[in-house]
């Protein structure tokens, strides 16, 4: 009799173990077919980067460009940006200022 109820403990056991398993495992994310016009990115993730240095990184690790390449790429983004967004230093004996 002692081990018809121990072997019930164990089945039980394994059971709530399993159910809490199920109900707390990751679930994933929803495929989703590239409709008509909308070609794959190759990123697995589902997001592909939202920023041009992030776009070159994922070229790099892919193989699609040389690391040459991307660093003449990241050179030509920081001149454009350094175009775009000069960076001013303040004048000094302003207020604020250092001694």
């Amino acid at each position: 009799m002692e081990v018809v109820s121990v072997l019930i403990l164990i089945i039980t056991s394994v059971a709530v173990f399993l159910t809490a398993a199920v109900a707390f495992w990751p679930e994933a994310a929803p495929h989703t077919d590239a409709g008509p016009g909308q070609g794959s990115t190759g990123d697995d993730s589902g997001t592909g980067p939202t920023t041009l240095e992030g776009t070159l990184t994922r070229q790099l690790l892919a193989g699609e460009i040389s690391r040459p390449q991307y660093r003449q790429a990241l050179a030509r983004l920081a001149e454009r940006d350094d175009q775009r967004h000069p960076m001013s230093v303040p004048e000094s004996g302003g207020s604020g200022a250092c001694p």
